[in-house]
């Protein structure tokens, strides 16, 4: 069958994928695509239409694809990528075909269990990331709180529009120290107490690690800000006797080093 509009079909299967803030602004006319004699609604998702262009498709990965092109592989957000996901496991779609996960550099099995988890948000943390480029590694991290810290989220959106740096503080102060978090934290200066108490957390830690890395004969620092174990030993030497000296001391010191690694284990850092 050619590429053609007619009339006396009725899809039987929708690539609904779509969410955007004005979904009535869809591609006219509606469009189905033929594979093997089953119709597959392309756009137009919510209209049902007299005659319907018709166009034939090789497989289903060919027609997610010409649905998507349809609105613009460039023009998904976030929100869509992740209904895009869910029609590609609920078919059995090889998300590898798919253009617009390529163009938005989506791959890899974490990144895909993020957009899964996208869908089950509620509404105003759904819209929220339908309009902010909200990265996938603050989403995953959000998906990990608690439920009570959800909610503060949407409460906080619904009163005031957050921009993609506060959103992101808030997501991993929240996460960082929900664990501390009390009765008596909670409510509409949630954000505030637990901030006072990170703070707090982290001007001890610094301390400590003050404590430990005194008399050691190099410096030591985190590259990091301690996101990780990984530490740096630096130390300058102008001669290579000025060099074994420094090795040879920082040999003698290997049980204050292992006391600073004990240390970053026991904060779940190493």
């Amino acid at each position: 069958m050619d590429n053609k509009l007619i009339t006396g079909i009725t899809p039987t299967k929708c690539l609904n994928w779509i969410y955007r803030k004005n979904p009535e602004n869809y591609v006219y006319p509606p469009a189905v695509a033929d594979i093997s004699d089953e119709y597959y609604q392309l756009n137009a998702f919510e209209t049902y239409s007299q005659e319907y262009f018709v166009i034939k498709a090789d497989s289903l990965e060919h027609a997610l694809n010409i649905s998507v092109e349809l609105y613009g592989n460039a023009s998904l957000n976030t929100v869509e990528l992740a209904y895009l996901t869910t029609v590609c496991e609920k078919l059995d779609i090889d998300k590898s075909e798919i253009n617009a996960f390529a163009l938005h550099g989506i791959k890899g099995k974490k990144n895909f269990e993020t957009l899964k988890a996208i869908t089950s948000f509620c509404p105003v943390i759904q819209k929220y990331l339908s309009v902010k480029a909200i990265p996938l590694k603050t989403i995953a991290v959000f998906a990990k709180l608690d439920k009570e810290f959800r909610r503060f989220i949407r409460n906080t959106l619904e009163d005031k529009e957050l921009s993609v740096q506060d959103f992101r503080k808030m997501v991993n102060i929240l996460f960082d120290m929900q664990a501390q978090a009390t009765d008596e934290d909670m409510g509409p200066d949630l954000l505030k107490k637990l901030t006072e108490k990170k703070d707090m957390t982290r001007l001890s830690f610094m301390k400590e690690m003050q404590n430990l890395t005194q008399g050691v004969s190099v410096d030591i620092f985190s590259d990091n800000n301690f996101e990780t174990g990984e530490l740096t030993f630096s130390f300058k030497a102008s001669s290579i006797e000025e060099m074994q000296k420094k090795a040879d001391s920082l040999s003698l010191e290997s049980e204050k080093i292992k006391n600073i690694y004990r240390f970053l284990d026991e904060q779940d850092i190493c």
